[in-house]
């Protein structure tokens, strides 16, 4: 994952799950303006936009924008910092409505030294009603878009916790993480009063989300009548659904629970046979498949199309 897990001179880093970062994270993906919704997150947006959709709830208006205005991230006093390792979302609401107006403000005015955009002026011009909003809206937003997933969700924070908390020291901090499965939807930086900082970062295991995922996603024996897992594997044929949007070895090894060595043999593989691409981005290499690997998805993939929608 890329992150240094030690005690430092400052204090003790830990751990920590956080619904309310999660649900900010997921709605980031729903509001993102850069194109479908990527794998494995395609079949959750699905079926989330459709359970918000009976359930009329809309995402507010200043949320979204916020995230447009911020470039996929949102100022740190909606992301309040998690007060234990497994708080919950009730809990981290209250945190958020304790927020003061004068914070709101500043953090505004600091984001935006310009002008608050048009789009989020409401949250600028009465921060209390805005936060109260957001606040009743979060639980029905849990409950519609990602309680039907609450069980890959809550595995995989909780595996991260398991595996990083040996090298990890419990109590007061200076320096919180913040696992996410969804991760790709934001990332998330904030600041508490009493000077402890949060991070977020990309949680293994987001191909849980994928509606047909099995318990055992390490094994690449192919899915029963899954065209493409028969044809490439199931770890390689993951890559292959991976790469509708430009990613890099590291970020695809983290959504998909394997390994970068195992992620990068199969990129190699798949750049050899033509049907991915890698070009470099500053100090990025990113990958993403071409007009062949496109078509090949389009054709065998039974439950995905590139755009992004599940096939009927």
């Amino acid at each position: 994952m890329g992150i240094p897990l030690r005690k430092s001179e400052h204090g003790a880093v830990r751990i920590a799950r956080s619904p309310l970062w999660e649900s900010l994270a997921s709605i980031g993906l729903l509001a993102s303006p850069r194109g479908p919704v990527p794998w494995p997150y395609a079949n959750w947006a699905e079926n989330a936009r459709r359970s918000l959709h009976r359930s009329e709830l809309v995402v507010p208006g200043w949320l979204r924008s916020l995230y447009s205005a911020c470039g996929g991230t949102l100022p740190s006093f909606l992301t309040v910092v998690p007060l234990s390792a497994k708080c919950d979302l009730d809990e981290e609401i209250e945190s958020l409505r304790a927020v003061s107006p004068a914070r709101v403000r500043a953090e505004l005015e600091q984001w935006f030294p310009q002008g608050t955009p048009p789009e989020v002026a409401s949250l600028h011009c009465d921060p209390e009603a805005a936060v109260a909003e957001l606040c009743a809206f979060l639980p029905r937003y849990w409950r519609a878009a990602l309680a039907p997933f609450a069980a890959p969700l809550r595995a995989a924070t909780e595996a991260e916790i398991l595996l990083r908390f040996p090298v990890l020291a419990p109590g007061v901090s200076q320096l919180v993480i913040v696992p996410l499965l969804f991760g790709r939807g934001a990332s998330f930086f904030a600041a508490a009063p009493d000077g402890t900082k949060a991070l977020s970062f990309q949680a293994k295991g987001a191909a849980a989300l994928v509606g047909d995922a099995r318990a055992d996603r390490r094994s690449d024996v192919p899915g029963r009548g899954d065209r493409l897992e028969i044809l490439l594997g199931r770890s390689r044929a993951g890559v292959v659904r991976g790469l509708v949007a430009p990613t890099t070895t590291s970020a695809l090894a983290a959504t998909l629970g394997l390994a970068p060595s195992t992620v990068s043999e199969h990129l190699t593989s798949l750049v050899a046979a033509g049907v991915v691409q890698r070009r470099r981005a500053g100090v990025r290499v990113l990958y993403e498949l071409d007009g062949s690997g496109a078509a090949l998805l389009e054709q065998l993939d039974n439950h995905h199309s590139v755009g992004g929608e599940a096939r009927q």
